[in-house]
């Protein structure tokens, strides 16, 4: 009897195993493509200002 309630458990615990990986695995992702994020973030606002430099300049 107790073997059959083990059986019984088994698929609940996959689900709750594969659940947690698949969140580990996102924010460990997260946490690794931050600088990368940051640093194109740095990388579009330097882009846009130069953008504006140039509209705004005197020469024509």
């Amino acid at each position: 009897m107790r073997r059959t309630s083990l059986l019984k458990r088994a698929p609940r615990g996959q689900s709750m195993v594969e659940y947690v990986v698949v969140a580990a695995a996102f924010l460990g992702f997260t946490v690794l493509g931050w600088p990368f994020l940051t640093q194109l973030i740095n990388a579009l606002h330097r882009y846009f200002q130069s953008l504006y430099y140039i509209i705004q300049s005197p020469v024509p």
